[in-house]
């Protein structure tokens, strides 16, 4: 059974592979207009992301992420699509940079058990108040007993009504 189902992953990566190198290539400048939130098109994303699923079914993991960055940049150049540096492709320091440098401010100022949680969570919440504007939105909508995809719609229309 395991065997079926590696040659059907093989054969189907492999017809992927044919139809993209027989399809006749896009270019990038489409791929770059939409809207303010995204860069690129979210089907459009979708459909590339697909594309390097399929090249490289054979991999997992690390070299599966490693694999899918690459190609998904290669697709879309010009376009930043992931967060470098600690920076997001919007210019936000990532939840991981804000986290790590309001750990380190708190951490010089020697605080400790509630105080430093207060402090750390004020510092988060200066750094990324759309993420902290998300994680009220998220315990509201707990509280309401919300769960799966009505979550993720009732979060979505809040940070919304929040940004707007």
């Amino acid at each position: 059974m395991r065997l079926i189902v590696i040659v059907s992953a093989m054969v189907l990566g492999l017809s992927a592979a044919a139809q993209a190198q027989t399809a006749p290539m896009k270019p990038a400048a489409p791929a770059v207009a939409a809207s303010s939130d995204s860069p690129v098109p979210r089907a459009e994303r979708a459909k590339a992301r697909q594309d390097c699923v399929a090249e490289n079914v054979a991999l997992s993991g690390d070299d599966l992420r490693a694999a899918m960055r690459q190609c998904m940049q290669g697709k879309f150049p010009g376009v930043q699509l992931y967060a470098q540096d600690g920076v997001t492709r919007d210019g936000k320091p990532t939840a991981v940079a804000a986290r790590a440098a309001c750990k380190d401010e708190v951490d010089a100022r020697k605080l400790a058990g509630s105080e430093r949680i207060a402090a750390l969570t004020a510092c988060f919440n200066a750094k990324r108040p759309d993420l902290a504007q998300r994680a009220e939105c998220r315990k509201e909508a707990r509280a309401k007993g919300l769960d799966g995809a009505d979550l993720r719609k009732a979060i979505d229309a809040c940070a919304r009504e929040a940004r707007g």
